[in-house]
């Protein structure tokens, strides 16, 4: 099949361990009496010999196409086969199952006839060895015709419901998938993006046609013992309901109410007959967190009892069980307000969160639970953190009667802290019973009621800004983590504890994601991206990415940029005041007046999720980190060097221990961020005129460039996740160790 000329259809078949059915299912493709169409067989990683007898497929026809994959999953190996296909239409089929010769003719019949976005056909049920039953049983659409997409969606509910969520029996537009994939490493996952698909598609054609056999298998995914993965079909069902609530469509979210809250039911009343293990134990938090969110919406829900509807309160707020202590350690990090894990938002130390939270789940070393900001997206992403706890919590109202305890105990001597943030979740943090408990940043001092409560002795200060011990922090943390020497410096300066009390843990950057352009699609991407921000090929572009604050420095950059008179020379901005969660600001409006002056030569790309960052980086010439604040360490600084682009920075707290062997350019300050204030440094060059000078220097040596850019590399290679949960790990185990010896802290 050349290149020059599309197949009319893709059919994309995920194969995992399914030896015995494959050949059924690919030769009912292969016998199609529609022959334009490419077969993509996603083979999974199967262990058995599915992958050699998809090579025989590739080498029998040249419409077949083999993506070898690590395994992945359903959805995985899909959202691969969405990458690769070609064809103007999308069908996918289960490599268990089978179809009539005809099922692509007529679904691409219906579909063109309609001028449709999607075409559904029948289903008939068959046993084991693809016989039909007796009597048949049929899956058949509720009505033959052509529907508007959200029309349909009320019949999600009904007898015929797999007819229309189901992810086989048809063929959709391929630019229904232009913006969507399946959500990886879940089961249920059609439930997930089913009302997705519906709600974009102006025209849907229903066929009566039985053109699909779904084959009735005991291994099925779908079949197997209680797994923490059967919490996957209650977050595919809250999302689906909070969904249809924001946009508009309170009869749809009653509709599918009912379903979401008897699913998530029915886990509970069977996890508390199982044995509980961690795993089962997260995923259960979780799916409270995401059914608590859905409590507003019983009161318009006809569909549930009233003794339903007791049951549905009284299981989204009550205190869930935890499972008995192993001898994996049990870790909690503690975060501060403001922003959610995963990191959807952004923030460094979510980000750092996010990373302990993956790496956990390759490795399984401990049992980990993270105490953060409740959002709907991160709730819903967490899933994919099988093996890690989220308690999810609002920042409380601050009511009288916290008032009132705060004072009351200010009198009595055993301070609560004023923000109840702090003390909401301390009879979760007593079940919890966990061997560590880290304080995340934010106001140190808040677990101070906590500490007392569990035990300063498991308390540890992960710090991630300059913070000076003090007696008062000694009585709440045991032991403190130190994302830098200038940081572990400043603490031991203050506290009384001794200097092992106190554990270096650099900060980490995803080395897989931030990498130089290492293929033609990388050098690509990078390539579109600067051409859709406006800069020329022959542009010098200096990129800032963080956030957008007086202490990082911003104006500082412009004023250089309006010191270089060299008009191929050109800044972006990326970043806001405060990640995701906040875009305007005094100081962000004003660097916007700033800019006028230079006119195209400034672009600012506002927040960008960080999974679109390397493509940021690989488009820049140089990345300029003017740090005014004693910067306590730089992620953005690793990212930059990960994906080999040169950097300019400031002499700041421990960003020239991060940028150390990169080559790296750093500039002493002559301005410094300071209680709130920025002041002049006396004695020292302007700063925007060192910027200045190192950018031309920078842009007039490619070959410093280029070394700088290799060096980069090399030096961020230290900074990978598994390196920092390896060092986090091995600091609390020996933490541990010592308070284990008689006579340890």
């Amino acid at each position: 099949m050349s290149e020059e000329k599309r197949p009319a259809v893709s059919v994309i078949v995920p194969v995992y361990k399914v030896e015995d059915c494959l050949p059924a299912c690919a030769e009912s493709l292969l016998g199609q009496t529609f022959t334009d169409f490419e077969l993509i067989l996603v083979d999974d990683g199967s262990p058995d010999g599915c992958g050699a007898l998809c090579d025989g497929y590739a080498a029998r026809d040249s419409r077949v196409k083999v993506i070898h994959r690590q395994n992945g999953g359903l959805s995985a190996a899909r959202n691969s086969g969405l990458d690769a296909a070609r064809g103007e239409a999308i069908a996918f089929v289960d490599a268990d199952d089978a179809v009539a010769p005809d099922y692509l003719e007529k679904l691409r019949a219906a579909l063109e006839k309609a001028g449709a976005d999607m075409a559904v056909c029948a289903v008939e049920d068959v046993d084991e060895a693809g016989a039909p039953l007796s009597p048949p049983v049929l899956t058949v659409p509720e009505e033959a015709g052509v529907f508007e997409g959200k029309e349909l969606l009320a019949r999600f509910f009904g007898p015929a419901s797999t007819c229309y969520t189901v992810a086989w029996n048809k063929l959709y537009r391929r630019k229904l998938w232009e913006n969507l994939r399946y959500p990886a490493g879940r089961i249920h996952e059609d439930d997930a993006v089913a009302h997705l698909l519906y709600w974009q598609a102006e025209k849907v054609v229903c066929i009566p046609d039985v053109l699909y056999f779904y084959r009735l298998r005991q291994g099925s995914i779908c079949r197997t013992e209680l797994r923490p993965s059967a919490f996957d079909g209650v977050d595919a069902a809250a999302a689906r309901c909070r969904f249809f609530a924001a946009h508009g469509r309170p009869d749809l979210a009653a509709l599918a109410l009912p379903g979401a809250w008897r699913r998530y039911l029915s886990l509970c009343a069977r996890c508390e007959a199982a044995p509980l293990t961690w795993a089962l134990a997260a995923r259960w938090q979780e799916a409270q967190a995401q059914m608590a969110g859905l409590l507003p919406l019983l009161k318009g829900c006809p569909g549930l009892s009233p003794r339903e509807k007791l049951g549905c309160r009284r299981w989204a707020k009550r205190a869930l069980p935890l499972p008995p202590k192993t001898d994996k350690l049990r870790v909690a990090l503690l975060l501060p307000p403001g922003l959610p894990v995963p990191a959807v938002k952004g923030g460094a130390v979510e980000t750092l969160a996010e990373h302990l939270a993956r790496q956990n789940g390759r490795f399984k070393e401990m049992e980990l639970a993270v105490l953060c900001q409740w959002d709907e997206e991160a709730a819903g992403e967490s899933a994919r953190f099988a093996d890690t706890l989220f308690y999810y919590q609002t920042p409380p109202a601050q009511d009288l009667a916290h008032r009132l305890a705060v004072r009351l105990s200010a009198l009595m001597g055993r301070p609560v802290h004023w923000n109840r943030w702090y003390a909401k979740p301390l009879p979760f943090l007593k079940r919890l019973d966990a061997d560590w408990y880290l304080g995340e940043g934010g106001d140190l001092s808040g677990w101070r009621q906590a500490s007392r409560a569990l035990g300063r002795g498991r308390f540890a200060a992960h710090l991630h800004g300059e913070t000076a011990g003090s007696a008062a922090l000694d009585e709440i943390y045991g032991r403190a983590l130190c994302i830098s020497e200038f940081v572990r410096r400043a603490w031991l300066s203050g506290s009384g504890e001794g200097p092992e009390s106190a554990a270096l843990l650099p900060n980490c950057a995803d080395i897989d994601l931030f990498h130089p352009a290492e293929s033609e699609a990388d050098a690509a991407e990078a390539a579109d991206l600067r051409a859709k921000l406006g800069f020329d090929k022959e542009d010098f572009v200096v990129l800032f990415c963080g956030r957008t604050s007086p202490e990082k420095g911003v104006h500082q950059l412009l004023a250089a940029l309006g010191n270089i008179p060299d008009e191929w020379v050109k800044l972006l901005v990326a970043g806001s005041p405060f990640f995701g969660a906040k875009d305007r600001s005094d100081y962000a409006d004003g660097l916007q007046k700033q800019a006028a002056a230079l006119g195209e030569r400034v672009k600012f790309a506002g927040f960008v999720p960080n999974p679109r960052l390397p493509g940021y980086y690989r488009m820049a010439n140089a990345a300029c980190f003017p740090a005014l604040w004693q910067e306590p360490a730089g992620i953005t600084a690793i990212e930059a060097m990960a994906c080999g682009c040169p950097v300019i920075a400031t002499e700041s707290g421990g960003l020239p221990e991060y940028l150390a062997g990169s080559g790296a350019i750093l500039l002493p300050r002559s301005e410094v961020w300071e209680d709130g204030q920025l002041r002049g440094v006396p004695g020292v060059p302007p700063l925007a005129d060192t910027i200045a000078r190192a950018i031309l220097a920078l842009k007039a040596d490619p070959a410093r460039a280029a070394a700088m850019a290799k060096a980069g590399r090399e030096a961020a290679g230290r900074y990978a996740p598994e390196t920092y949960y390896r060092t986090l790990l091995a600091a609390l185990e020996g933490w541990r160790t010592e308070r284990e010896i008689p006579g340890g802290a």
